[in-house]
């Protein structure tokens, strides 16, 4: 077996935690994926590397660490694990309490693997005759640039106009990003196995501003009418020109997120999401 060790290089904590786990695997006789001569990966290098000869991943730090490491592994279809090293930890299926009794789960192959969706974005441009493509775990968000003020878009979803929106922006989130920034603009919980997207608008200045739900093969197109920005999970930016068409859907690929306990959704909500 090969195992990937990704983790957030800023936070002391992680940094020890990936050197007393390769110590631990190593003593097993498991191989480790290295970077720079060194086991495990930090975040700055997860597009340097190929992660298809691995069999699983575990990731160690907070939501963030969690979303970047999911964008870098899905495509390889290499199943993974969260170890909550941050602040919240909503995303990750152990605490550092229980990482080597689920290190030892996952070598002994005692775990449940749920399958999670995972969003693409394209952007158009008029003057350009290929376009970008971008995916997200959790939401991607169409919002104003460099100036706190509203952008116009026009919103289609299977080429069904929908509306027009004077907005502060919109978020397209899967089910797992529905308890992110889709939560605190006022869309709903999703159960986070559903194949689904969430569109909602951002303080909209109109009467038509609920949250709609599409099927996750749905193309999903804003069409900006003014300068705007693309963001993908909160941690990277596309600047928008005005004519620029976003069009979003389901990636041709999933999330394989490893789970060691029953999954009580609403349970973890609960103790997550209420102590905020």
């Amino acid at each position: 077996m090969k195992i990937a060790l990704l983790y957030n290089k800023t936070k002391q904590a992680t940094i020890d935690m990936t050197h007393d786990l390769a110590k631990y695997l190593y003593a097993r006789e498991i191989e480790i994926m290295t970077c720079d001569n060194s086991p495990g990966v930090p975040l700055d290098k997860l597009d340097k590397m190929d992660f298809s000869s691995c069999d699983a991943g575990i990731v160690l730090g907070g939501d963030g660490t969690l979303l970047a490491a999911v964008r870098a592994l899905s495509p390889c279809g290499v199943p993974l694990f969260g170890v909550n090293m941050g602040r919240v930890g909503f995303l990750a299926s152990v605490e550092t309490t229980d990482v080597y009794s689920a290190v030892e789960r996952l070598l002994k192959g005692d775990y449940s693997m749920r399958e999670r969706l995972i969003i693409k974005a394209t952007v158009g441009r008029d003057d350009e005759s290929s376009s970008s493509e971008y995916t997200a775990f959790n939401d991607f968000v169409v919002e104003t640039g460099a100036y706190s003020r509203a952008i116009t878009f026009d919103l289609d979803i299977d080429s069904q106009p929908i509306n027009s929106y004077n907005a502060d922006g919109v978020i397209v989130s899967t089910p797992t990003g529905s308890t992110g920034y889709s939560l605190s603009a006022g869309g709903p919980i999703l159960m986070d196995d559903l194949d689904i997207t969430l569109i909602t608008p951002v303080c909209p200045h109109t009467f038509f501003s609920r949250p709609i739900v599409a099927k996750a093969e749905s193309i999903v197109d804003i069409l900006c009418r003014s300068n705007a920005s693309l963001t993908a999970d909160g941690q990277f930016r596309v600047l928008l020109k005005k004519g620029d068409k976003v069009s979003i859907s389901a990636a041709d690929h999933k999330a394989k997120i490893i789970e060691f306990n029953k999954n009580d959704y609403f349970e973890r909500i609960k103790n997550k999401l209420y102590r905020i």
